[in-house]
C-alpha cells in the first residue's frame, strides 16, 4: 500500500481511540488510514521523522477568544491553530446577542479550523476589557436565548463573567440570567471567576452539573481551594467541568493547581486562555504544552490529552 504520508517513530496518544505507544501513522488522501507499529518508510511519498515527539489527534481548546478586530481579547484563531495543533476552538463569550452575526460571517464561516462559540449573556459581548455586566440592560435573556436559537449549529452554551470588576454592583443577578438563559435553551453556562465578591460558594450554588467553571485555578480571591488545600465541598458535589483558561498572565497559576489535586484528579479540562499578545509574541502557554503541565504536576500525559479533548466535546454535546 502506498501512502502519501508517514509520520514514523512518534509516541502517539490517541485515548479516544485507545491507542498509545511507538506507532506509525499513515495518510493518503488527506486521511489517517493506517495507525500500526513499523509501517515501512518505503510506502510512504513523505516520511517525517517524529522520533521523541508525541502525535496526537487534533486538539480541542475549550476556552479561548477569537473575534478579532471587534472584540478587546480577540485573536486570528487560524495562525495560532497552525503552530499549536488545535483544530477546533470554542469561543469563551467574545460575541453577544447584538453581534453574533458578525462573529459567524467574519469570523467561524472563512477560518480553516472550525471555530464554536458560548454565547456571552451580556448582549455586548467582550467589547471591552471588562464591565459589561455592570448594566442589566445589557443582560437580556430573550435576546440571548433568540439568538442561541438561530444559531445551534455555531452556538454551544452560555458565558458570564462573574468578578467584582465585570459585575459592579450587579452582584449575583447576571449570574441568575445567564442560568435562565442557559436552562431555556438546555445548555451549558460556562462561568468566569477571578476576584470577589460575589463569593465563589455562592457562585458554586447556581452552577449545575455539566456547567464550566473557568479560570478554576485563580490566583484572586474566589478560590475552590480551601485553607486545607483541597477543592471546595461545593465543587466536588457540583460534578461541574473546571477549567484552567490558562494564558501569560496566569502563566504560574498552573503550579497552583497542585492544591486541587485530589485522589480523583486533576479537573478535567485545560485551555489556552488566547488574547492579542498571544499571536503575536510567544505564548506563555500553547494548548499542546498545557497537558505536559499537568504531567508535571504528577499526573500521566495520557490523562491530560485526554482532557484537552473529550471534555470540550462532551460539554458542548458536540461529539464528532
Amino acid at each position: 500500500m502506498h501512502f502519501d504520508l508517514l509520520i514514523k517513530g512518534g509516541t502517539v496518544v490517541d485515548p479516544g481511540a485507545g491507542l498509545q505507544g511507538k506507532l506509525d501513522v499513515a495518510v493518503r488522501r488527506n486521511r489517517i488510514v493506517a495507525v500500526e507499529r513499523d509501517i515501512p518508510a518505503a510506502s510512504a511519498a513523505n516520511v517525517v521523522d517524529a522520533a521523541g515527539q508525541y502525535v496526537t489527534p487534533g486538539l480541542v481548546d475549550l476556552h479561548t477568544h477569537a473575534y478579532h478586530s471587534a472584540t478587546y481579547w480577540g485573536i486570528h484563531a487560524d495562525p495560532v491553530a497552525a503552530r499549536t495543533g488545535v483544530t477546533t476552538w470554542l469561543d469563551a463569550g467574545s460575541a453577544g446577542g447584538y453581534n453574533i452575526m458578525g462573529f459567524r460571517q467574519f469570523i467561524a464561516q472563512p477560518a480553516q479550523c472550525r471555530i464554536f462559540a458560548l454565547l456571552n449573556i451580556s448582549s455586548i459581548g467582550l467589547t471591552a476589557p471588562t464591565w459589561e455586566l455592570a448594566n442589566l440592560n445589557y443582560c437580556d435573556v430573550d435576546l440571548c436565548c433568540a439568538m442561541i436559537d438561530r444559531h445551534r449549529d455555531l452556538v454551544m452554551g452560555v458565558k458570564a463573567r462573574i468578578d467584582r470588576d465585570t459585575t459592579g454592583a450587579n452582584g449575583l443577578e447576571p449570574l441568575r440570567l445567564a442560568r435562565q438563559a442557559a436552562d431555556r435553551c438546555g445548555l451549558p453556562l460556562m462561568v468566569h471567576i477571578a476576584n470577589g465578591p460575589p463569593d465563589v460558594n455562592d457562585v458554586l450554588d447556581m452552577l449545575r452539573p455539566g456547567d464550566i467553571l473557568t479560570h478554576c485555578s485563580t490566583g484572586g480571591t474566589m478560590r475552590i481551594v480551601g485553607p486545607d488545600r483541597r477543592i471546595l465541598d461545593a465543587a466536588r458535589r457540583l460534578g461541574s467541568r473546571r477549567d484552567h483558561g490558562s494564558g501569560p498572565r496566569r502563566r504560574l497559576l498552573l503550579l497552583r493547581g497542585r492544591r486541587g489535586v485530589d485522589r480523583r484528579g486533576l479537573p478535567p479540562a485545560c485551555a489556552l486562555f488566547g488574547h492579542p499578545p498571544d499571536e503575536h509574541s510567544r505564548p506563555a502557554l500553547r494548548p499542546a504544552h498545557l497537558p505536559q503541565q499537568v504531567h508535571g504536576a504528577g499526573h500521566v500525559l495520557r490523562r491530560g490529552h485526554r482532557s484537552r479533548d473529550q471534555p470540550p466535546c462532551c460539554a458542548t454535546g458536540y461529539a464528532e
